[in-house]
């Protein structure tokens, strides 16, 4: 969801006459970690028993470069959305989705390794994959949108800053 925020803040900013030589002060600090951390949340589904640590892992990365950024625009959204995140995927040992969810959209329940099916077990539900979004079809947490209102923030406002 980072991502697809940054990508819309860019294309609006951009679209509402932002410049983007604006991005030539842009100062990111530990950028490899950030790096690092959308690449092993992309990773994740792709290494079987791992999924779960490197996801976490890169979600802990985000957030840490997020706070270590945080006079950015959209940064503390940012750090709070990975950490939201973090914090329902660690304590129910992968991300919670909500069944009634999956069948709303018509896909088979995930096996990944990173995703748990919400149940009456589940701690902090209102934090897991629960929102669904039918002009996309997918499930997202509250993390998630969190995470791409920051990103989509940090975007628009560095490209529109004079």
């Amino acid at each position: 969801m980072l991502v697809s925020g940054l990508v819309a803040g860019f294309v609006l900013g951009l679209a509402t006459g932002g410049d983007w030589r604006n991005l030539q002060r842009f100062d990111l600090k530990l950028w490899p970690g950030l790096f690092a951390g959308v690449i092993a949340r992309a990773a994740a589904p792709f290494v079987g028993g791992l999924a779960l640590v490197t996801s976490l892992t890169g979600l802990l990365l985000v957030a840490t470069v997020a706070i270590v950024n945080r006079a950015l625009p959209g940064a503390w959204l940012i750090a709070l959305g990975s950490l939201l995140n973090a914090l329902v995927t660690f304590v129910n040992g992968g991300m919670p989705i909500d069944p009634g969810a999956l069948a709303a959209s018509g896909k088979p329940p995930p096996s990944d390794g990173l995703h748990v099916l919400l149940g009456s077990n589940t701690r902090l539900p209102f934090l897991a994959d629960v929102l669904l979004a039918p002009v996309v079809n997918n499930i997202y947490s509250v993390g998630d949108v969190v995470l791409a209102i920051g990103g989509f923030w940090m975007a628009f406002r560095l490209l529109k800053n004079r």
